[in-house]
């Protein structure tokens, strides 16, 4: 077997082994650390629209592109 083939073989191994723990996160925390995140500071003022519709309209509106940043760590 390769080292590539076995490093592969041990990342998927470690990536399932973490699944559980992930997906036992509740939504309740999932939701907490979404809320957090949106204070940042580079968020609240850097000028950063969180609602997607609104940014779109306000880019369709400047004629501006949409630079998004989709995360899947946090579900509200």
């Amino acid at each position: 077997m390769k080292l590539t083939d076995r490093l592969f073989t041990r990342s998927l191994v470690a990536g399932l082994l973490l699944a559980p723990v992930v997906a036992a996160q509740s939504q309740e925390e999932l939701k907490q650390k979404y809320e957090e995140k949106l204070t940042h500071e580079f968020i609240e003022h850097g000028g950063w629209i969180t609602d997607y519709d609104a940014a779109r309209a306000k880019a369709k509106e400047e004629d501006k592109v949409l630079f998004v940043y989709f995360s899947r760590s946090y579900s509200p």
